[in-house]
């Protein structure tokens, strides 16, 4: 049986990457900054039984990181999913407001910055042996459309795209630091989530199925890719 963990676990794309990994008969590790709060998980727990386990994770807490890699050091993480991401306090299209050029809020800003670029960072390396030990071993960093350079041509959304940019930065590198795990940078498209608003394009279901079905054909040749949902390259 393979092993998915996934952070952000609670909505939008990560609940679907759990959602969909149990009904195909994985182990599922489903994190959360709220459980008690998780209604939808608790729900797949009861349907899943112990092969659907939720961990509390607030992915900025650093000491709990590493704690939950201690409790599974004896554990081999087929895929993990660096889901968990912020546009900040609120979503689209409200987020746009505070990541202008001339309105910016740089609180904000740090605090993108520190869900979107350094957690995955510290997950990443406090989980590399989780996952290189694995079958599959794939590590994926939930990046987006709006981290790549040449694709931005109407500006704005400063502090989340920044982050994202970064984000795929860091991908490359752990691709050429380890040799052991597949490394991709992935943009799940622009999904109906809380953070990509009700005018998005694709249904967070429907861009799951496609990105796990693309996970199956991911090779070691990948790692350091910048892909989408279908496995083609994303310019960077």
């Amino acid at each position: 049986m393979p092993t998915v963990f996934v952070t952000g676990a609670n909505r939008g794309l990560g609940y679907e990457h759990v959602k969909q990994y149990a009904e195909k008969g994985w182990k599922v590790i489903a994190c959360a900054r709220n459980p008690e709060q998780a209604k939808e998980l608790k729900e797949l727990q009861k349907e899943h039984g112990a092969d659907f386990i939720i961990e509390q994770l607030e992915v900025v807490d650093h000491n709990r990181i590493e704690e939950l890699a201690e409790k599974y050091s004896d554990e081999a993480i087929d895929i993990l999913i660096n889901n968990a991401g912020t546009t900040g306090p609120m979503g689209v299209p409200g987020a746009m407001g505070y990541q202008k050029i001339d309105s910016m809020d740089y609180q904000i800003w740090r605090d993108i910055l520190e869900v979107n670029l350094l957690s995955p960072f510290k997950i990443a390396t406090a989980f590399h042996n989780h996952v290189a030990r694995s079958d599959k071993k794939i590590l994926i960093m939930m990046s987006s459309d709006l981290g790549s350079v040449e694709q931005n041509n109407f500006g704005g959304f400063y502090s989340y795209r920044a982050s994202k940019s970064a984000l795929n930065i860091i991908s490359k590198g752990m691709s050429v630091d380890w040799n052991d795990v597949t490394v991709i940078a992935l943009a799940p498209g622009w999904c109906k989530t809380y953070l990509g608003g009700d005018e998005a394009e694709i249904e967070p279901a429907e861009s799951v199925e496609q990105q796990q079905e693309m996970f199956e054909g991911i090779a070691a040749k990948d790692s350091g890719k910048f892909l989408d949902r279908f496995g083609k390259e994303v310019a960077w």
